[in-house]
């Protein structure tokens, strides 16, 4: 299993999008939404529950909307996960 797949199944879905989207580039929909399918939607229950997510963390700032893409928003701030080490990407 990919350490992708791993934060998808194991982290809260605002955490694993914080993430995704550290870079400039961010993700694009179709993506993201391959990724919570893969996953059985672990903890959004479905595609448009995901969407809703994505919305409420657009209103609050922590990302932005381009088209279908998803970018880092003025609130942006580092996944705890991250911050804690959790994981290691060889």
């Amino acid at each position: 299993m990919s350490v992708i797949t791993t934060i998808v199944l194991n982290e809260k879905p605002e955490e694993v999008i914080l993430f995704l989207t550290k870079n400039e580039l961010g993700i694009d929909l179709p993506r993201l939404d391959g990724l919570y399918n893969r996953a059985s939607w672990a903890h959004v229950g479905d595609n448009m529950g995901l969407l809703h997510l994505v919305w409420k963390m657009r209103d609050a700032g922590f990302v932005k909307m381009d088209g279908t893409g998803i970018r880092r928003g003025p609130n942006w701030r580092e996944p705890i996960f991250m911050v804690e080490g959790k994981y290691t990407f060889d």
